[in-house]
């Protein structure tokens, strides 16, 4: 305030006095707004441009939903050979003296039901990595990659997988002939959760052949009727006898519709 010329001096120094009053008035008006502005600031949440997910991050995302379900599915594909090859104490194992021996080890009244096993857990690993690649890694290496992936559907995936491998868990424990309904009961479970899943993902435009929902279906309704006909149509005395003419029908129409199957949809499986 030293530089202002003193308020005696006529004419000029009443024009800065008043000039100066009223730069005070507005800096005054300025500092309350700002006060204002500051404490709406504080008060709300304001939405900030995310600068988006690089190429790496979102793929590291998508491998990590891979290993989830894939450390669950190899867990039971090893239950399924331990469940099939038996455990002895090396002083009661037989010696392998002919080829015959060879096979003492094996469950023989679960090889069927495992090959069964392994030729639907074949396609659905593989169906289910195609089916991550060409949803979420392949847009990212495109001429327009997205900024992100959608986190909702990604856990939706990531569950419906899952259960699916839990499903294979719980087919592992039922290789027996004697548990036979069980085993294809399991399947027929598996193959509606897969259905539902293919549905919905087939509608919000989803990268996957429509041969799956209709593979699911027939394969569904065949076992089912075939489960149906050995529970309310045959009778025998379920805790001692086995219905062999009902197991060795589900067994042949599942091995033939598996290996059908698996070479019907190869070129989308294993073609990157």
């Amino acid at each position: 305030m030293a530089c202002l010329p003193s308020p005696s001096a006529p004419g000029l120094n009443l024009f800065l006095f008043r000039a100066l009053k009223r730069h005070e008035c507005r800096a005054r008006e300025l500092a309350r707004e700002l006060s204002c502005v500051d404490f709406a600031m504080t008060n709300r949440t304001i939405p900030l441009e995310s600068p988006g997910m690089t190429v790496g991050s979102m793929t590291q995302i998508v491998e990590d939903v891979q290993s989830i379900y894939t450390i669950v599915l190899a867990l039971a594909i090893a239950e399924a050979f331990n469940q099939t090859i038996k455990e002895n104490r090396p002083e009661t194992e037989k010696r392998a003296s002919t080829f015959v021996n060879w096979f003492d080890c094996v469950h023989h009244s679960r090889v069927v039901s495992l090959i069964v096993f392994l030729l639907l857990a074949a396609p659905f690993f593989q169906g289910n990595q195609k089916y991550l690649y060409l949803q979420y890694i392949e847009p990212l290496h495109g001429a327009n990659p997205p900024r992100t992936i959608s986190a909702s559907f990604l856990n939706f995936d990531c569950l419906v997988f899952s259960v699916e491998a839990g499903l294979f868990f719980v087919m592992s424990r039922s290789l027996s002939s004697n548990r036979w309904q069980q085993f294809y009961a399991t399947i027929v479970l598996l193959l509606s959760v897969d259905f539902i899943w293919a549905v919905i993902e087939k509608k919000r435009g989803a990268i996957m052949p429509a041969e799956w929902i209709w593979f699911d279906i027939i394969a569904a309704v065949i076992l089912t009727a075939i489960i149906a006909v050995d529970l309310f149509v045959i009778r025998y005395d379920r805790e001692k006898e086995l219905n062999r003419y009902c197991y060795w029908a589900i067994s042949i129409i599942s091995l033939i519709g598996l290996v059908y199957g698996y070479f019907y949809e190869i070129d989308y499986l294993i073609d990157y």
